[in-house]
Protein backbone atom coordinates (compact mmCIF):
# COMPACT_ATOMS: atom_id res chain seq x y z
CA UNK A 1 0.00 0.00 0.00
CA UNK A 2 1.37 3.50 -1.21
CA UNK A 3 1.36 6.35 1.23
CA UNK A 4 3.68 8.19 3.99
CA UNK A 5 4.09 6.35 7.20
CA UNK A 6 3.29 8.40 10.50
CA UNK A 7 3.71 5.74 13.11
CA UNK A 8 2.15 2.42 14.73
CA UNK A 9 -0.99 3.10 17.02
CA UNK A 10 -2.73 0.10 18.32
CA UNK A 11 0.14 -2.06 16.86
CA UNK A 12 -1.00 -1.33 13.15
CA UNK A 13 1.22 1.16 11.21
CA UNK A 14 -0.66 4.12 10.25
CA UNK A 15 -0.30 5.85 6.56
CA UNK A 16 -1.52 8.73 4.72
CA UNK A 17 -2.44 8.34 1.13
CA UNK A 18 -0.73 10.78 -1.15
CA UNK A 19 -3.95 12.65 -2.01
CA UNK A 20 -4.09 14.19 1.92
CA UNK A 21 -1.17 16.25 -0.01
CA UNK A 22 -3.36 17.55 -2.35
CA UNK A 23 -6.75 17.85 0.32
CA UNK A 24 -4.54 19.47 2.89
CA UNK A 25 -3.02 22.44 0.66
CA UNK A 26 -6.51 22.91 -0.92
CA UNK A 27 -8.47 23.56 1.89
CA UNK A 28 -4.96 25.65 3.57
CA UNK A 29 -4.97 28.11 0.65
CA UNK A 30 -8.80 28.23 -0.04
CA UNK A 31 -9.37 29.24 3.96
CA UNK A 32 -6.35 31.46 4.10
CA UNK A 33 -7.56 33.29 1.06
CA UNK A 34 -10.83 33.92 2.30
CA UNK A 35 -9.75 35.10 5.92
CA UNK A 36 -8.01 37.76 4.12
CA UNK A 37 -9.82 38.78 1.16
CA UNK A 38 -13.46 38.14 2.29
CA UNK A 39 -15.37 38.80 5.37
CA UNK A 40 -12.46 38.72 7.93
CA UNK A 41 -10.51 41.23 5.89
CA UNK A 42 -9.18 42.96 8.69
CA UNK A 43 -7.43 39.71 9.97
CA UNK A 44 -3.82 39.35 8.83
CA UNK A 45 -1.77 36.90 6.69
CA UNK A 46 0.08 35.26 9.50
CA UNK A 47 -3.18 35.01 11.47
CA UNK A 48 -5.29 33.83 8.56
CA UNK A 49 -2.35 31.43 7.29
CA UNK A 50 -1.88 29.96 10.95
CA UNK A 51 -5.54 29.48 10.86
CA UNK A 52 -5.95 27.34 7.70
CA UNK A 53 -3.02 25.07 8.72
CA UNK A 54 -4.70 24.39 11.96
CA UNK A 55 -7.59 23.58 10.13
CA UNK A 56 -6.64 21.41 7.52
CA UNK A 57 -4.26 19.57 10.51
CA UNK A 58 -7.41 19.37 12.64
CA UNK A 59 -9.08 17.80 9.62
CA UNK A 60 -6.88 15.22 8.58
CA UNK A 61 -6.51 14.31 12.51
CA UNK A 62 -9.86 13.90 12.58
CA UNK A 63 -10.02 11.15 9.29
CA UNK A 64 -7.01 9.76 10.61
CA UNK A 65 -8.74 9.43 14.45
CA UNK A 66 -12.50 8.04 12.13
CA UNK A 67 -9.96 5.16 11.01
CA UNK A 68 -8.46 4.48 14.23
CA UNK A 69 -11.89 3.53 16.11
CA UNK A 70 -12.63 0.69 13.63
CA UNK A 71 -8.73 -0.28 14.36
CA UNK A 72 -9.48 -0.04 17.82
CA UNK A 73 -12.75 -1.87 17.89
CA UNK A 74 -11.68 -4.66 15.42
CA UNK A 75 -8.65 -5.75 18.24
CA UNK A 76 -11.11 -5.26 20.51
CA UNK A 77 -12.39 -9.09 19.04
CA UNK A 78 -9.59 -10.24 18.34
CA UNK A 79 -9.25 -8.51 14.63
CA UNK A 80 -5.18 -7.32 13.57
CA UNK A 81 -4.66 -4.60 10.71
CA UNK A 82 -1.17 -4.32 10.04
CA UNK A 83 -1.62 -1.45 7.53
CA UNK A 84 -3.89 1.14 7.99
CA UNK A 85 -3.93 4.08 4.97
CA UNK A 86 -5.89 7.14 6.01
CA UNK A 87 -8.11 8.49 2.85
CA UNK A 88 -10.61 11.03 3.03
CA UNK A 89 -13.29 8.44 2.45
CA UNK A 90 -13.51 4.69 2.61
CA UNK A 91 -10.75 3.20 5.10
CA UNK A 92 -8.22 0.19 4.47
CA UNK A 93 -9.83 -2.06 7.20
CA UNK A 94 -12.44 -2.55 5.12
CA UNK A 95 -10.73 -5.72 3.58
CA UNK A 96 -8.84 -6.38 6.18
CA UNK A 97 -11.39 -7.23 8.75
CA UNK A 98 -13.10 -10.41 8.88
CA UNK A 99 -15.55 -10.32 12.10
CA UNK A 100 -16.87 -13.75 13.32
CA UNK A 101 -20.47 -12.18 13.63
CA UNK A 102 -22.72 -9.83 12.12
CA UNK A 103 -22.93 -8.15 15.45
CA UNK A 104 -18.99 -7.62 15.69
CA UNK A 105 -18.70 -6.19 11.97
CA UNK A 106 -22.03 -3.58 13.07
CA UNK A 107 -20.27 -3.21 15.70
CA UNK A 108 -16.53 -2.20 13.90
CA UNK A 109 -18.38 -0.52 10.89
CA UNK A 110 -20.30 1.98 12.81
CA UNK A 111 -17.22 2.90 15.41
CA UNK A 112 -15.49 5.40 13.01
CA UNK A 113 -19.03 7.53 12.57
CA UNK A 114 -19.88 7.45 15.97
CA UNK A 115 -16.10 9.09 16.87
CA UNK A 116 -16.47 11.47 13.86
CA UNK A 117 -20.01 12.64 15.35
CA UNK A 118 -18.24 12.62 19.31
CA UNK A 119 -15.97 14.95 17.92
CA UNK A 120 -18.11 16.85 16.03
CA UNK A 121 -20.23 17.50 19.24
CA UNK A 122 -16.87 18.18 20.68
CA UNK A 123 -15.85 20.90 18.81
CA UNK A 124 -19.50 22.39 18.38
CA UNK A 125 -19.52 23.00 21.76
CA UNK A 126 -17.10 24.83 21.99
CA UNK A 127 -17.50 26.83 18.92
CA UNK A 128 -21.72 27.17 20.04
CA UNK A 129 -19.93 28.89 23.14
CA UNK A 130 -18.21 31.44 21.84
CA UNK A 131 -20.13 32.13 19.22
CA UNK A 132 -23.31 32.44 21.74
CA UNK A 133 -21.71 33.01 25.12
CA UNK A 134 -21.01 36.70 26.75
CA UNK A 135 -18.13 37.85 24.49
CA UNK A 136 -18.67 39.74 21.72
CA UNK A 137 -17.26 37.99 18.78
CA UNK A 138 -17.30 40.96 16.33
CA UNK A 139 -15.11 43.05 18.70
CA UNK A 140 -13.47 40.11 20.45
CA UNK A 141 -9.36 39.72 19.85
CA UNK A 142 -8.71 38.00 16.76
CA UNK A 143 -7.32 35.10 17.74
CA UNK A 144 -10.38 34.12 19.66
CA UNK A 145 -12.64 34.52 16.13
CA UNK A 146 -9.84 32.04 15.04
CA UNK A 147 -10.97 29.42 17.78
CA UNK A 148 -14.14 29.90 17.13
CA UNK A 149 -13.59 29.63 12.74
CA UNK A 150 -11.26 26.54 13.70
CA UNK A 151 -13.80 24.63 15.92
CA UNK A 152 -16.68 25.58 13.71
CA UNK A 153 -15.56 24.19 10.09
CA UNK A 154 -14.04 20.98 12.63
CA UNK A 155 -17.41 20.02 13.60
CA UNK A 156 -18.88 20.65 9.85
CA UNK A 157 -16.15 18.34 8.68
CA UNK A 158 -16.91 15.82 11.51
CA UNK A 159 -20.66 15.81 10.43
CA UNK A 160 -19.66 15.60 6.74
CA UNK A 161 -17.06 12.48 7.47
CA UNK A 162 -19.70 10.63 9.82
CA UNK A 163 -22.58 10.79 7.79
CA UNK A 164 -20.86 10.34 4.23
CA UNK A 165 -19.24 7.11 5.43
CA UNK A 166 -22.38 5.88 6.46
CA UNK A 167 -23.72 5.77 2.87
CA UNK A 168 -24.38 1.97 1.32
CA UNK A 169 -21.48 1.71 -0.95
CA UNK A 170 -17.99 0.12 -0.65
CA UNK A 171 -15.56 1.37 0.33
CA UNK A 172 -18.00 3.64 3.05
CA UNK A 173 -18.31 2.12 6.04
CA UNK A 174 -22.38 2.29 5.14
CA UNK A 175 -21.64 -1.10 3.46
CA UNK A 176 -20.44 -2.46 6.04
CA UNK A 177 -23.61 -2.20 8.12
CA UNK A 178 -25.63 -2.59 5.39
CA UNK A 179 -23.98 -6.24 5.32
CA UNK A 180 -23.82 -6.80 8.75
CA UNK A 181 -27.74 -6.36 8.83
CA UNK A 182 -28.41 -8.27 6.18
CA UNK A 183 -26.24 -11.10 8.07
CA UNK A 184 -27.72 -10.63 10.91
CA UNK A 185 -31.18 -10.95 9.72
CA UNK A 186 -30.95 -13.66 7.18
CA UNK A 187 -28.01 -15.54 8.94
CA UNK A 188 -26.24 -16.39 5.30
CA UNK A 189 -23.41 -13.83 4.82
CA UNK A 190 -23.46 -14.61 1.16
CA UNK A 191 -26.42 -13.21 0.68
CA UNK A 192 -25.26 -10.25 2.78
CA UNK A 193 -22.25 -10.08 0.78
CA UNK A 194 -24.76 -10.05 -2.83
CA UNK A 195 -27.06 -7.19 -0.80
CA UNK A 196 -24.36 -5.01 -0.04
CA UNK A 197 -23.07 -5.44 -3.85
CA UNK A 198 -26.63 -4.84 -5.37
CA UNK A 199 -27.22 -1.66 -3.04
CA UNK A 200 -23.59 0.05 -3.98
CA UNK A 201 -24.05 -0.23 -7.46
CA UNK A 202 -27.14 1.44 -6.91
CA UNK A 203 -25.93 4.12 -4.88
CA UNK A 204 -22.85 4.73 -7.76
CA UNK A 205 -25.39 5.05 -10.69
CA UNK A 206 -27.64 7.60 -8.24
CA UNK A 207 -24.36 9.76 -7.34
CA UNK A 208 -23.15 9.83 -11.37
CA UNK A 209 -26.92 10.54 -11.87
CA UNK A 210 -27.25 13.41 -9.53
CA UNK A 211 -23.29 14.73 -10.72
CA UNK A 212 -24.89 15.12 -14.16
CA UNK A 213 -28.17 16.72 -12.91
CA UNK A 214 -25.68 19.63 -10.89
CA UNK A 215 -23.48 19.78 -13.56
CA UNK A 216 -25.72 20.48 -16.53
CA UNK A 217 -28.02 22.71 -13.98
CA UNK A 218 -26.35 24.12 -11.12
CA UNK A 219 -22.63 24.01 -9.45
CA UNK A 220 -19.96 22.10 -11.69
CA UNK A 221 -17.22 21.35 -8.85
CA UNK A 222 -20.11 19.84 -6.54
CA UNK A 223 -21.74 18.00 -9.67
CA UNK A 224 -18.03 16.41 -11.29
CA UNK A 225 -17.60 15.18 -6.98
CA UNK A 226 -20.62 13.55 -7.27
CA UNK A 227 -19.48 11.66 -10.43
CA UNK A 228 -16.36 10.77 -9.07
CA UNK A 229 -17.84 9.54 -6.26
CA UNK A 230 -20.59 7.50 -7.80
CA UNK A 231 -17.84 5.90 -10.28
CA UNK A 232 -15.71 4.86 -6.96
CA UNK A 233 -18.40 4.12 -5.22
CA UNK A 234 -19.15 1.15 -8.62
CA UNK A 235 -15.66 0.25 -9.13
CA UNK A 236 -15.76 -0.79 -5.77
CA UNK A 237 -18.36 -2.57 -5.86
CA UNK A 238 -17.29 -4.46 -8.93
CA UNK A 239 -14.17 -5.09 -7.10
CA UNK A 240 -15.94 -6.85 -4.02
CA UNK A 241 -18.33 -8.92 -6.88
CA UNK A 242 -15.16 -10.46 -8.65
CA UNK A 243 -13.60 -10.93 -4.87
CA UNK A 244 -16.58 -12.63 -3.76
CA UNK A 245 -16.79 -14.93 -6.86
CA UNK A 246 -12.87 -15.51 -6.53
CA UNK A 247 -13.59 -16.88 -2.80
CA UNK A 248 -16.69 -18.87 -3.60
CA UNK A 249 -14.19 -20.61 -6.08
CA UNK A 250 -11.57 -21.32 -3.73
CA UNK A 251 -14.08 -22.36 -0.89
CA UNK A 252 -13.06 -26.04 0.46
CA UNK A 253 -8.99 -25.42 -0.66
CA UNK A 254 -6.54 -25.70 1.40
CA UNK A 255 -3.05 -23.82 1.00
CA UNK A 256 -1.50 -27.01 0.27
CA UNK A 257 -3.61 -27.59 -2.74
CA UNK A 258 -1.83 -24.51 -4.29
CA UNK A 259 1.85 -26.63 -3.73
CA UNK A 260 4.56 -25.96 -5.96
CA UNK A 261 6.29 -28.95 -4.22
CA UNK A 262 9.53 -28.40 -6.65
CA UNK A 263 9.80 -25.14 -7.08
CA UNK A 264 13.20 -23.62 -8.97
CA UNK A 265 16.20 -22.48 -7.05
CA UNK A 266 18.53 -19.84 -8.11
CA UNK A 267 22.53 -18.90 -7.83
CA UNK A 268 22.36 -15.45 -5.88
CA UNK A 269 24.52 -14.06 -8.28
CA UNK A 270 22.31 -15.03 -11.39
CA UNK A 271 21.14 -11.61 -12.84
CA UNK A 272 17.72 -10.66 -13.40
CA UNK A 273 17.89 -10.73 -17.07
CA UNK A 274 18.48 -14.36 -17.18
CA UNK A 275 16.14 -15.25 -14.57
CA UNK A 276 13.37 -13.63 -16.37
CA UNK A 277 14.30 -15.30 -19.40
CA UNK A 278 14.72 -18.51 -18.00
CA UNK A 279 12.86 -19.06 -15.04
CA UNK A 280 9.84 -16.92 -15.44
CA UNK A 281 9.26 -16.73 -19.38
CA UNK A 282 5.19 -18.35 -19.08
CA UNK A 283 5.70 -18.89 -15.39
CA UNK A 284 3.86 -15.38 -14.05
CA UNK A 285 3.27 -15.76 -10.61
CA UNK A 286 5.93 -18.09 -10.23
CA UNK A 287 8.31 -17.40 -7.55
CA UNK A 288 12.45 -19.15 -6.91
CA UNK A 289 14.16 -19.29 -3.97
CA UNK A 290 17.42 -17.99 -3.88
CA UNK A 291 20.30 -20.19 -1.95
CA UNK A 292 23.63 -20.40 -1.89
CA UNK A 293 24.90 -24.14 -1.69
CA UNK A 294 22.64 -25.39 1.55
CA UNK A 295 22.00 -21.93 2.65
CA UNK A 296 18.29 -20.70 1.96
CA UNK A 297 18.68 -16.54 1.10
CA UNK A 298 15.51 -15.40 0.00
CA UNK A 299 12.87 -15.62 -2.59
CA UNK A 300 12.38 -14.10 -5.77
CA UNK A 301 9.19 -13.80 -8.34
CA UNK A 302 7.38 -11.72 -10.41
CA UNK A 303 6.36 -9.34 -8.16
CA UNK A 304 10.27 -8.26 -7.07
CA UNK A 305 11.72 -8.17 -10.47
CA UNK A 306 9.05 -5.75 -11.92
CA UNK A 307 10.42 -3.30 -9.01
CA UNK A 308 13.59 -3.04 -10.72
CA UNK A 309 13.98 -1.05 -13.81
CA UNK A 310 14.72 -3.74 -16.88
CA UNK A 311 16.86 -1.51 -17.94
CA UNK A 312 19.26 -2.32 -15.16
CA UNK A 313 18.61 -6.07 -15.90
CA UNK A 314 21.45 -7.40 -16.76
CA UNK A 315 23.35 -5.41 -13.68
CA UNK A 316 21.58 -6.71 -10.94
CA UNK A 317 21.74 -9.46 -9.16
CA UNK A 318 19.10 -11.87 -7.59
CA UNK A 319 20.14 -11.56 -4.11
CA UNK A 320 19.85 -7.61 -4.55
CA UNK A 321 16.20 -8.02 -5.77
CA UNK A 322 14.86 -10.89 -3.21
CA UNK A 323 13.00 -10.76 -0.20
CA UNK A 324 14.94 -12.41 2.52
CA UNK A 325 13.98 -15.53 3.52
CA UNK A 326 13.06 -14.11 7.36
CA UNK A 327 10.54 -11.50 5.65
CA UNK A 328 8.52 -14.38 3.51
CA UNK A 329 5.84 -15.70 5.53
CA UNK A 330 5.16 -19.38 6.36
CA UNK A 331 1.11 -20.50 6.94
CA UNK A 332 0.25 -24.23 7.64
CA UNK A 333 -0.98 -26.89 4.80
CA UNK A 334 -4.68 -26.85 6.06
CA UNK A 335 -4.86 -23.17 5.98
CA UNK A 336 -7.89 -22.48 3.77
CA UNK A 337 -6.35 -20.90 0.70
CA UNK A 338 -8.28 -17.70 0.65
CA UNK A 339 -6.51 -16.68 3.80
CA UNK A 340 -3.42 -17.41 2.02
CA UNK A 341 -4.46 -15.50 -0.98
CA UNK A 342 -5.21 -12.62 1.43
CA UNK A 343 -1.45 -13.31 2.33
CA UNK A 344 -0.14 -12.84 -0.89
CA UNK A 345 -2.49 -9.60 -1.46
CA UNK A 346 -1.34 -7.99 1.93
CA UNK A 347 2.64 -8.49 1.51
CA UNK A 348 2.71 -8.25 -2.58
CA UNK A 349 4.59 -11.20 -2.58
CA UNK A 350 4.14 -14.09 -5.36
CA UNK A 351 4.73 -17.09 -2.69
CA UNK A 352 5.10 -18.14 0.76
CA UNK A 353 6.34 -21.20 2.81
CA UNK A 354 3.99 -24.16 3.15
CA UNK A 355 5.24 -25.62 6.31
CA UNK A 356 7.60 -25.05 8.94
CA UNK A 357 9.17 -22.45 5.87
CA UNK A 358 12.75 -24.58 6.41
CA UNK A 359 15.06 -24.97 2.76
CA UNK A 360 13.53 -28.07 0.93
CA UNK A 361 10.12 -26.86 2.12
CA UNK A 362 7.32 -26.46 -0.38
CA UNK A 363 5.83 -22.91 -1.42
CA UNK A 364 2.13 -22.06 -2.56
CA UNK A 365 2.89 -19.77 -5.49
CA UNK A 366 0.10 -17.33 -7.22
CA UNK A 367 0.75 -19.55 -10.20
CA UNK A 368 -0.68 -22.66 -9.13
CA UNK A 369 -3.30 -20.88 -6.93
CA UNK A 370 -4.57 -19.47 -10.69
CA UNK A 371 -4.06 -22.35 -12.02
CA UNK A 372 -6.57 -24.13 -9.52
CA UNK A 373 -9.27 -20.81 -9.77
CA UNK A 374 -9.00 -21.74 -13.60
CA UNK A 375 -9.94 -25.31 -13.17
CA UNK A 376 -12.70 -24.33 -10.86
CA UNK A 377 -14.20 -21.81 -12.91
CA UNK A 378 -14.19 -24.08 -15.81
CA UNK A 379 -15.80 -27.07 -14.17
CA UNK A 380 -18.42 -24.52 -13.14
CA UNK A 381 -19.23 -23.25 -16.51
CA UNK A 382 -19.48 -26.76 -17.56
CA UNK A 383 -21.98 -27.94 -14.38
CA UNK A 384 -24.08 -24.32 -15.59
CA UNK A 385 -24.17 -25.53 -19.34
CA UNK A 386 -25.23 -29.05 -18.59
CA UNK A 387 -27.55 -27.50 -15.67
CA UNK A 388 -29.31 -25.60 -18.71
CA UNK A 389 -29.13 -27.97 -21.21
CA UNK A 390 -30.81 -30.74 -18.80
CA UNK A 391 -33.78 -27.66 -18.20
CA UNK A 392 -34.13 -27.21 -21.91
CA UNK A 393 -34.38 -30.91 -22.77
CA UNK A 394 -36.95 -31.06 -20.01
CA UNK A 395 -38.86 -28.21 -21.42
CA UNK A 396 -39.08 -29.56 -24.67
CA UNK A 397 -40.36 -33.18 -23.23
CA UNK A 398 -42.97 -31.00 -21.79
Amino acid sequence: MSGLTLGRVFGTEVRAHWTWVLILAFIAVVFAVDLTDGTAAAWSAPLAWGTSIVTASLVFFSATAHELAHVKVARRYGGQIPVLVVQLLGGSYIAEVKPRTAGEELRIAIAGSALSFALAVAFGAVGCLLAFGPVDMDSAPQWLQAVEFVTFMVAVFNVFLGLVNLVPGYPLDGARVLHALVWQRTGQEPLATAAAIRVGRYVGISLIAAGALSLLFADAVTGLCLVIAGWLVIGSSRLLDRRSVLQSLVAGLRVSDAEDDAPARVPPQLTLDVFAAEYLGERLGAAALVERGSELLGLIGTAQIRRVPRRVWTRTRTEQAMVPISKVPTLRAETDLWSGLEVLERTGLDALFVGAGEAGTALMTRRQAAKLVHEKAEARQRDLIALGQLRKGRFRRR
